[in-house]
């Protein structure tokens, strides 16, 4: 079975999806929807534990392309965390079997979607998804669909194009994260949420010699597996330091996990009551972000295993 649509979607906040539709580039699908592209390439995806969900995140719709610049294997892009519910390096089994998530039918009617559901493993027990396998603690997986999973629909979709726009990147450049904090989205259309912040480290440099860089933006679970995005309006600089005007996005990553710091508080020695130093956690409101280049390789070199995808 390659996947199960759902003929009576339920509106349940908790596992808001969202589908998307196919772009060959941004500027041809601006053209073609007043609603920005990247919204419609933005999905909620549900970790179903039977008939449960165990754990909501975020997603994204990925294509390889072939030498005519068409989108061959499409895939679903999130966190590792999300499809198993815990991190790559941690030690416990799955917490679900299947994800589910929403494709928009109509461009011109938002309200309509249809609601996919994809097993996570293969008859063998052998996840179907693809992660890399130089840096085994990269929270990041691609799923590949199966092409009836969209079919009657052109999804739109992120590019290796996406990755190799020319817009300048700095430490303080604006970063925009698209998802569904706790869930939330525009319940009438099934439209995401835009949160934006800043790169917080060099963009050019991978931090701890690992594929990544830190934003610093105000992040809530459910929104594991957002887009990152740079978006210029109207003057932006180029990566050659020429200044030009116009709508720019670039794809730079996948937003992962926000790190804590862990400390013992001590005892108030004023109160005059004696307490036990207390474990606390405290948020530096930074956030990892795998970059972009990483999705692109895996999705380049991913060769299809089985006819069903």
């Amino acid at each position: 079975m390659g996947y199960t649509p759902s003929k009576h979607p339920r509106r349940v906040l908790a596992a808001l999806l969202i589908g998307v539709a196919a772009a060959v580039s941004p500027r041809a699908a601006a053209v073609q929807t007043e609603v920005e592209p990247a919204s419609l390439m933005t999905t909620p995806v549900l970790l179903m534990n039977g008939a449960n969900p165990s754990l909501q995140g975020t997603g994204f719709f990925f294509a390889s392309t072939g030498v005519d610049g068409n989108p061959e294997t499409v895939f679903l892009v999130t966190n590792y965390h999300v499809v198993t519910g815990h991190g790559p390096l941690a030690a416990g089994g799955p917490r679900g079997d299947r994800v589910q998530f929403l494709f928009h039918e109509d461009r011109s009617n938002l309200a309509k979607v249809r609601r996919i559901e994809i097993p996570l493993y293969d008859v063998n027990g052998k996840p179907r998804w693809v992660a890399s396998g130089v840096f085994n603690d990269a929270d990041v997986v691609l799923l590949p669909l199966p092409p009836r999973s969209y079919a009657g629909i052109q999804p739109y979709v992120f590019t290796e194009a996406h990755t190799r726009t020319d817009i300048k990147l700095r430490p303080a450049s604006g970063a925009a994260l698209v998802g569904y904090p706790y869930g939330l989205s525009d319940t009438a259309h099934d439209l995401p949420v835009w949160k934006t912040g800043h790169i917080a480290t060099e963009p050019s440099v991978d931090f701890d010699d690992r594929p990544v860089f830190l934003v610093d933006v105000s992040a809530f679970p459910g929104m594991s597996g957002s887009p990152v995005l740079a978006v210029a309006n109207g003057i932006y600089e180029t990566e050659d330091g020429v200044m030009r005007t116009g709508r720019v996005l670039k794809l730079l990553g996948i937003f992962s996990a926000m790190p804590v710091v862990h400390e013992q508080k001590p005892a108030d020695p004023l109160s005059g009551v004696f307490t036990q130093p207390a474990p606390t956690e405290t948020s530096l409101q930074l956030g990892y972000v795998w970059k972009a280049a990483l999705i692109a390789q895996l999705a380049a070199s991913y060769k299809p295993q089985s006819p069903g995808l």
